[in-house]
Formats: structure tokens, C-alpha cells, sequence
């Protein structure tokens, strides 16, 4: 069985598509994302104490297509990254060194490259939502949505690819609940849909416990059991041997 699992990372966004907005329009749109984003922040613990993350590891477990997957994500500043998957008697490694990326499975290394490359480097930022801006990155507030009795703030996000991601955050909580997102894979463009809940304190980030992703025909809900946050993670974790 093979899972392709795309980067579930603590801190994502949501693109935007630049539709004949006047420039007034537009500058009003921005101030209001940023308004949306500023509440997440402050609700997950605050900008100080997301820029003082230095390194994460998180271990999450879940079931997809009835078999059992165990996710390892580390990451490192400035935008290091190496993702662990262990699904149905196969290892799958995804390695970024702040570069350049490679993926091994089967006892294949495969380089990342283009837009998945592009979309990688952002997604090993922690500190991405801080300034989307300064990545490339264009913001507009999309409106409100209903979901049950939650009102829901959209932002839009575009890459300087133009993959466009969509982010949905409660409004009451001024956590992130959902996100839709353009994501290219070998199969093409595909559209996936994660969804965020159970947010936990851990040493005063809040961070979702639980995630359900979506992508194609596949499905899988994953649980996050252990976060440690600067606890020091050894820069050979992300080389690339040649």
C-alpha cells in the first residue's frame, strides 16, 4: 500500500487568487487577513513564543485503508525539515535541508523538485505565519462561512506559483479549523482538505491534536501523541546523502 501523506505541519496557509480587486478593495482585504491571522497567533500562544521555537518533533498515529501509520515530523530553524512515515510495512522518508529535498521509499531516492519544492520550503517555516509577505506570499480575507453553530473567517493565500490554499479559522477561538489546499504531486495538481481539533497546550503553544486529511479517494485521521518543542534536534537529521 503506498500513502502519499503531504507535511502536516503546526503553522498553514491559504492562497489567494488576485480577481480585479481595486486597489482600495484590496489593501482593505490584506488589513483584514492579517487582522484573522494576528487572533490565531495570539490564540496559539502569541508571537513570542512562536519565534522562540527552535526545533520541533512531533509523533502522530492513525489508521488509512485499514492499516496502521506513524508520522515522525522534525523540524529546525531556519526551514529544515525531515518527515517519517511508517504505513503498512513500508518506510517512507521525506528529507528537506533547507534547499534541496529528497523523498526515499522502496529503496528509491526520488529529488523534489518545482512546485513541490517551492511548496516545501514554505511549509518548513515555522515561523511562516509571522510575515506570509516577506515568503512571496499574497493574503486576502475570502468572508465568513457557516459551519454548524461556528462562524468561520476564510483567507487566501497564493504562493509565488500560484498554488492556492485556503484557510478557515473559528471565530470565537480564533484557532484554525480547516484548510483546503492546491497541492502538486507526481499524480498532477489534487486538491487536499485538512481539518484541525482537540488544540493542546504544550510548553504554551497550542497545537491541534487531531487532524483529519483528505486528498483524492484517500482519507485518514491522524492523533498527535508526543510534541517536544527545543529539545535539541542534530543538524545529520537533515542531510541528504549523495
Amino acid at each position: 500500500m503506498k500513502i502519499k501523506f503531504i507535511i502536516l505541519s503546526v503553522l498553514f496557509i491559504g492562497i489567494l487568487f488576485i480577481n480585479g480587486y481595486s486597489q482600495e478593495e484590496s489593501a482593505e482585504s490584506v488589513e483584514q487577513a492579517k487582522s484573522v491571522i494576528a487572533k490565531y497567533l495570539d490564540a496559539t500562544g502569541g508571537v513570542d513564543a512562536i519565534k522562540n521555537i527552535q526545533d520541533k518533533t512531533v509523533i502522530m498515529r492513525g489508521t488509512a485503508m485499514d492499516q496502521t501509520v506513524t508520522i515522525v515530523i522534525k523540524q529546525k530553524l531556519p526551514n529544515k525539515l525531515r518527515q517519517d512515515i511508517k504505513a503498512g510495512g513500508m518506510d517512507q522518508v521525506l528529507i528537506f535541508d533547507g534547499e534541496k529535498a529528497v523523498m526515499k521509499v522502496a529503496g528509491q531516492t526520488i529529488k523534489v523538485e518545482g512546485k513541490q519544492l517551492e511548496q516545501l520550503k514554505l511549509e518548513s517555516t515555522m515561523e511562516l505565519l509571522l510575515n506570509p509577505e516577506s515568503l512571496g506570499i499574497k493574503i486576502s480575507y475570502d468572508g465568513t462561512e457557516k459551519s454548524g453553530e461556528d462562524l468561520l473567517h476564510k483567507v487566501k493565500f497564493v504562493l509565488p506559483s500560484g498554488l492556492k490554499w485556503v484557510v478557515y479559522f473559528d471565530d470565537k477561538t480564533g484557532y484554525k479549523v480547516k484548510e483546503s489546499k492546491e497541492t502538486e504531486t507526481q499524480m498532477g495538481l489534487i486538491t487536499q482538505i485538512v481539518e484541525y481539533s482537540d488544540y493542546q497546550d504544550v510548553d504554551g503553544i497550542k497545537i491541534p491534536f487531531k487532524m483529519k486529511q483528505s486528498f483524492g479517494p484517500q482519507s485518514i485521521e491522524m492523533t498527535i501523541s508526543s510534541v517536544k518543542i527545543n529539545k535539541g534536534i542534530p543538524d545529520d537529521t537533515f542531510v541528504i546523502s549523495e
